[in-house]
């Protein structure tokens, strides 16, 4: 009699993407020695026929090895990124391709590389943005920042002004911390052990 249990447990499940290595004119290659950028392909909203895909351009020469390392890179925290939207809490795949553009525009555009993560996007701190936000704007009184707040829990979307077609979306956290002000006061603002040490105390 054949034993079934081993291929039944070892069973592969169906992939959730394509991850494609990239030229600098957005072709798909054969090799990784080929590519500068890549290509993350969502299959469930491929099928849905809703946005599916996010490229990712390094800047780089193809056939270095730095240049491997990041396409490599980029699409292993492009997947991180999707399992942490679809395993969240009432998550799905709808949002997979706009929270990994949100996530490597805070990368790329804030230098935002470590403060804690929120939801399955933006990486801060909510409470320390939106105080933030409220001093910057000199608003003081008690409770000045909650309406802020409630935009960050909330992932509430503003139109990108750095987007010339005037049609891509972004988180209003990714906005609010591209303003030199706020990202400075929300610096200070953040607990004293997530904030980054001073020259002094290295």
């Amino acid at each position: 009699m054949t034993d079934t249990t081993q291929s039944a447990a070892t069973k592969l499940r169906p992939p959730v993407a394509d991850r494609q290595w990239i030229d600098a004119a957005n072709t798909q290659v054969d090799t990784p020695d080929l590519a500068t950028g890549c290509r993350y392909i969502d299959l469930e909203m491929q099928a849905a026929k809703l946005p599916c895909a996010f490229v990712y351009q390094t800047g780089l020469p193809a056939g270095h090895h730095a240049t491997m390392l990041a396409v490599f890179g980029a699409l292993t925290k492009a997947g991180n990124i999707r399992n942490t939207l679809v395993n969240s809490k009432g998550g799905d795949a709808s949002t997979v391709i706009q929270g990994i553009e949100d996530w490597f525009s805070e990368l790329i555009d804030n230098g935002n590389w470590a403060a804690d993560r929120v939801g399955g996007g933006i990486r801060v701190n909510p409470d320390a943005l939106a105080k933030a936000i409220a001093v910057v704007k000199g608003e003081h009184h008690e409770g000045a920042h909650t309406k802020y707040l409630d935009r960050i829990i909330n992932k509430d979307k503003v139109l990108d002004p750095g987007d010339k077609a005037g049609k891509k979306e972004i988180l209003y956290s990714t906005f609010a911390l591209r303003n030199k002000q706020v990202e400075a006061e929300y610096n200070r603002q953040l607990p004293q052990h997530a904030a980054a040490p001073d020259l002094g105390q290295l």
